[in-house]
């Protein structure tokens, strides 16, 4: 099959519409317009057939028997727009079921293109980003899987805020720091909040110096300008910072290895890969680059390798 049909090079990406861009739970039919976007990057950006999938199914257990169900014409899997914390679930039981990459994009692929900004950021102000300071305000699936990856990466201390008692019990087991906003704000170094909530940041929080992530789309959770006015160092949002950069190439390089799953290697490969394409003092390239997603095809292909 490998060899003379299209599995190779085709991707299903699934959703039950749970958690849709900063609209929440509007249901899978409703989510269909973000998977045929998503489907148009890919083949676009990196020549990759791929198929929305829209499940009516919130049960994680039922989730992963549908997926799995389907999973044999699909070379990879690609979750998008589950809502945590089922989405862990969904995500470690399709890996333990299937030889076959399975990826949950909100998580890992936000974190990929993270990681690549921060470790520009860093370099820019003259900083190690292993002995920085880590803030992670929101941590639903894009905020667990940044700090998984950043700690992949060597970094010591993160503080992480959120509303939901279950999240901080879930950072906190990872070996985060559990802390409000207003101790993020006064402690960090860095600042990443990934919670949907516009405006959430005040210009009178900004401690002069910190790199400032507000990765909210379409709304951040503080302009970038406004930041820069306040003292930030370094600010973004996620129109920027944002995982078109990231899930094209991993996609490729994996397909390309026909590698069984996606480990930290090969998302610690992408990462570099991006910081080391951002031209001049850029954090991040530009995500229309189609080259660009050809070396980090190359770089998460030699990681499988």
């Amino acid at each position: 099959a490998w060899e003379y049909t299209g599995v190779c090079n085709t991707v299903a990406i699934v959703t039950n519409g749970t958690a849709v861009l900063g609209l929440g739970h509007i249901g899978a039919l409703a989510g269909l317009p973000v998977m045929e976007g998503k489907a148009a990057l890919f083949a676009t950006l990196a020549g990759i057939n791929a198929v929305p999938i829209l499940l009516e199914e919130t049960d994680p257990k039922r989730c992963i028997d549908h997926i799995a169900a389907i999973s044999t014409g699909f070379g990879a899997i690609q979750l998008e727009d589950f809502a945590a914390p089922a989405c862990f679930e969904i995500e470690s039981g399709l890996r333990a079921r299937l030889n076959r990459p399975v990826l949950h994009d909100d998580q890992h692929c936000t974190a990929v293109v993270v990681l690549a900004a921060a470790l520009n950021a860093t370099r820019w102000a003259g900083r190690e980003l292993v002995n920085c300071v880590i803030g992670q305000v929101g941590l639903g699936a894009a905020g667990i899987g940044i700090v998984r990856l950043l700690m992949c990466a060597g970094v010591r201390r993160v503080l992480g805020a959120d509303l939901d008692a279950g999240a901080c019990r879930r950072f906190a087991a990872m070996g985060g720091q559990p802390a409000t906003l207003e101790e993020i704000m006064q402690g960090c170094d860095i600042v990443i909040a990934t919670t949907g909530v516009r405006g959430l940041i005040k210009p009178a929080m900004i401690r002069r110096g910190q790199i400032i992530m507000a990765l909210s789309n379409p709304d951040p959770e503080i302009e970038p300008a406004l930041a820069m006015q306040h003292g930030a160092a370094i600010a973004a949002d996620g129109k920027g910072i944002n995982n078109v950069l990231g899930f094209p190439g991993l996609f490729k390089g994996a397909l390309a290895a026909r590698a069984t799953s996606f480990t930290d290697a090969m998302l610690l490969a992408a990462a570099r890969k991006i910081a080391e394409l951002a031209p001049g003092h850029d954090l991040v390239p530009d995500p229309l680059d189609r080259s660009m997603h050809e070396a980090v095809a190359a770089a998460v292909k030699a990681a499988v390798r």
